[in-house]
């Protein structure tokens, strides 16, 4: 899978810009701070499913200098010798007196109507500065990048996710109205609400065992691969949470049973939390640093730099081998790496199947691959020009 063109007009600090890619393994993007590498690198992380890889409101894309409320992404997409261009439009609308935008995505012309059909055609992996914090922020970081992964793998997913979080706002909803009164839900004071809450847990049971069966079987072929990069720490991952414990330990059946027992009995707390105690969106992504025997969490700041480096990669492998060769967009990955475990991580790059984009303020952080033949180097001044 090779990105072949780029076109971005309206978009962050780019008015227009029109980039064309040979057969090129590397593409590295130089510039100084502020030029737009990044802003380029997101440009593209909109091919995934989502708003792109900073996670911003969508309106904020549009070039603030442009004379029209929208934004527009043009790219060529190579995969086997089948070429596909899909377009990604971001337009602001006042909609009960309120800007609200939308991303609006388009292959070889004709609109796409759920976002989940984007990993069927491309598949992207990205490594940024903002995901430093990784192994020291809360849980839901991780889940989503977990989640991230999975969808990637099989796009079916993001339907479990959305049908899951949509009965988890109606099961909120519910308690929240059956509390007013009573400052906390009490059980049998309307039946009818009642039984309407069951059947919503039920749904949630459904949906939920679904997304920890993915999570699992991810985690499991994840842990199954060889995991060797010179340099670089080997590593094993797992979920925690009540949701892995008691459906990890039982039949499929009688663990539903139980994890549909436990949201009921956790109503009136759930009532009084606002949210719910018990779920997939509960489990927390742990990672193992194998030699030393210690959580991430608890290993080094640069330890932990190069530990997330080596669950990209793996996760990067692990894609391989399904057949979906993604593209990988590396923002700054370089920038603090030493000398040793920069070697190493060209090198392990190099193996891989995969078209990769690489950003940093010079040149020479590249030094070790720049002078080969599969190699790029885009100058954004020198594209601004253009």
């Amino acid at each position: 899978m090779k990105l072949r063109s780029v076109y971005l007009e309206n978009f962050r600090s780019y008015k227009k810009l029109k980039i064309k890619i040979d057969n090129t393994k590397f593409i590295i993007l130089t510039g100084k701070n502020g030029t737009g590498k990044t802003n380029l690198l997101e440009a593209i992380s909109f091919l995934s499913p989502g708003k792109g890889f900073k996670n911003c409101k969508l309106d904020e894309v549009i070039n603030n200098n442009s004379n029209t409320n929208q934004s527009s992404l043009f790219f060529i997409i190579e995969d086997e010798n089948q070429e596909n261009e899909i377009g990604i439009g971001f337009a602001n609308k006042i909609i009960n007196n309120r800007f609200q935008s939308k991303k609006v995505i388009h292959l070889n012309g004709k609109k796409i109507k759920k976002q989940s059909d984007l990993p069927n055609l491309v598949s992207l992996v990205w490594l940024i500065p903002e995901m430093d914090i990784f192994f020291r922020t809360n849980s839901l970081f991780r889940r989503k990048f977990i989640d991230r992964c999975v969808f990637n793998l099989n796009p079916e997913y993001l339907d479990y996710l959305r049908i899951y979080e949509r009965n988890l706002k109606e099961r909120n909803k519910i308690l929240k109205d059956l509390s007013e009164k009573n400052f906390f839900y009490i059980e049998g004071k309307n039946i009818e609400k009642d039984l309407w809450l069951k059947k919503i847990e039920e749904k949630l049971v459904n949906e939920g065992v679904k997304i920890f069966q993915e999570r699992i079987k991810f985690l499991n072929d994840f842990n199954s691969l060889s995991n060797n990069i010179k340099n670089f720490p080997r590593i094993k991952i797992f979920l925690e949470g009540d949701i892995e414990r008691f459906l990890s330990s039982k039949k499929q059946e009688s663990g539903k049973k139980i994890y549909l027992q436990k949201l009921h009995k956790s109503r009136k707390i759930d009532s009084i939390k606002g949210s719910i105690s018990y779920g997939p969106n509960k489990s927390d992504l742990k990672v193992i640093f194998l030699k030393k025997k210690l959580l991430a969490e608890n290993c080094s700041t640069g330890e932990q730099k190069i530990i997330l480096i080596s669950l990209i990669i793996q996760f990067c492998k692990l894609m391989n081998n399904k057949k979906n060769f993604p593209i990988l967009l590396l923002d700054e990955i370089v920038a603090h790496l030493d000398n040793n475990n920069k070697k190493s991580l060209f090198e392990e790059l190099k193996t891989l199947g995969n078209q990769v984009w690489m950003s940093g303020s010079s040149l020479k952080l590249f030094s070790p691959i720049i002078n080969e033949k599969n190699v790029i180097n885009l100058e954004i001044e020198d594209l601004l020009k253009q």
